[in-house]
């Protein structure tokens, strides 16, 4: 057997056939990048409309700190539910089946919230959408690195971190413009929404089953029929590790799968906490600080974290997994310590603010990557789920507690919760983490 540059001519057939991983970045591909990234639009859309509708919801109604911090942390903490509980599921029937049914339901779920106020109602319709939204985290990223080509991964995972900060950039945008419509324009912000998740659900419509999960739990005849329509009959079908077990968390803490649970939930978990728990809350954290207009200071925040993404697709394949990770949180971390000393000028203020942004976004990229290549494909639903919930779990509880913080202690102490988690994470990772920018999806299929 001759192999030439991810093509293998067999002796017995001197077929020219194409590497199932190597193969050239097809229009299928490209496609189903779109599809998966709108998804991430509307999730970081949903999240990022919530801080600009409870600060607008605030200047009419009279709303505690603490119910601040529950509608603000009620999506997330539905997402680690979500994520959880999809995480088993796509293991066991498949990608497909999630991934566009949920963006329809979301649509509807979202539309409901023109219907609520700023208590327990809004809170259970946000808390559905954010179960929504953690089932499509798994689904959409467990898909994508199962037929993305190995040398395209990371720019195709890493696609989705640039599409949710433009949907979280673009929903402070429209909070922003719909600010003054009127007494219930909180609800109208919040319920823009369901735009982007119907064109990502219509955008799906068609979306195949992933053939390397089809060929390792058995059906490889509907695996073949997928490569050969999509990708051509002369793809190779996907080659994945035996089945060992029946998948389930316990798995995922064996002497074998440990450290990359470990660093899968570091990782998602160290990258969102603090942009999550700033982001929402951007505008009174600034005004704290000293910045007069904190919609208009909060803008270079936004702006720097939709280019953020765009950098980091331009070196995720060029620098390790690990240094951009884990190096990425150090270098986010101190640039956060110099507003924690009184004194800083506005102008200051928002430079740092939008630096942080900047390098947060940028390398946070391969936090979409990394999960995904850390686990075999009979494990990463659930792998991908609990580091998912685990990341969520983190920024709902920094989310709930940043208002109260801010209120009772002082905005210096939030940030300092900030730098802790950035700092601690980024050395751990960066001393235990391995690497798995060349590794194929299964290791022992490679082997």
């Amino acid at each position: 057997m001759q192999t030439m540059e991810g093509f293998v001519v067999t002796e017995e057939t001197a077929t020219r056939t194409v590497d199932y991983d190597a193969g050239p970045v097809l229009p299928f591909h490209r496609r189903l990048v779109l599809s998966a990234s709108s998804g991430s639009f509307s999730d970081g859309y949903v999240l990022g409309v919530t801080g600009i509708a409870l600060a607008v919801a605030t200047d009419t109604m009279d709303i505690s700190d603490t119910w601040q911090g529950l509608l603000g942390s009620s999506t997330l903490a539905g997402l680690f539910f979500g994520a959880l509980i999809c995480g088993r599921l796509v293991d066991r029937f498949g990608r497909q089946p999630f991934y566009g049914p949920l963006m329809l339901i979301f649509t509807l779920v979202s539309l409901l919230q023109l219907l609520t106020s700023p208590d327990w109602s809004l809170l259970i319709v946000r808390f559905i959408m954010g179960l929504l939204l953690g089932g499509d985290y798994v689904s959409s990223k467990a898909l994508l690195a199962e037929v993305s080509p190995r040398h395209w991964r990371g720019r195709a995972l890493g696609a989705l971190g640039f599409a949710w900060t433009l949907g979280f950039a673009a929903a402070y945008i429209v909070g922003l413009l719909m600010r003054d419509l009127g007494p219930d324009s909180w609800k109208w912000i919040l319920a823009t929404s369901a735009i982007p998740s119907i064109i990502s659900f219509a955008l799906r419509i068609g979306a195949p089953e992933s053939p390397r999960w089809l060929v390792q739990n058995g059906r490889v005849a509907e695996a073949r029929k997928i490569v050969t329509s999509r990708m051509g009959a002369n793809y190779n079908l996907p080659e994945t590790a035996p089945k060992s077990v029946e998948p389930s968390l316990r798995a995922l803490f064996r002497s074998d799968t440990a450290r990359s649970t470990f660093i899968a939930c570091l990782v998602y978990t160290v990258a969102v906490m603090p942009t999550f728990a700033l982001g929402t809350f951007l505008p009174r954290v600034v005004e704290t600080l000293g910045v007069e207009n904190p919609y208009t200071g909060s803008l270079g925040y936004y702006y720097c974290a939709a280019i953020g993404p765009f950098l980091g697709l331009l070196v995720i394949d060029r620098l390790s997994r690990r240094t951009m990770a884990f190096g990425g949180f150090i270098v986010s971390g101190l640039l956060l310590l110099p507003l924690m000393i009184s004194g800083a000028s506005p102008l200051f203020i928002v430079i740092v603010f939008a630096t942080f942004a900047l390098v947060t976004k940028a390398t946070s990229t391969v936090g979409y990557v990394y999960p995904s290549e850390l686990f075999s494909t009979e494990l990463r639903g659930r792998g991908v789920g609990l580091a998912v919930a685990s990341s969520r779990f983190g920024a709902s509880a920094l989310t709930f507690f940043m208002p109260i913080v801010v209120g009772n202690f002082g905005v210096v102490a939030a940030l300092a919760m900030c730098v802790a988690v950035l700092l601690a994470g980024g050395v751990v990772g960066y001393i235990w983490a391995p690497e798995t920018s060349s590794r194929a999806l299964d290791p022992a299929a490679s082997s």
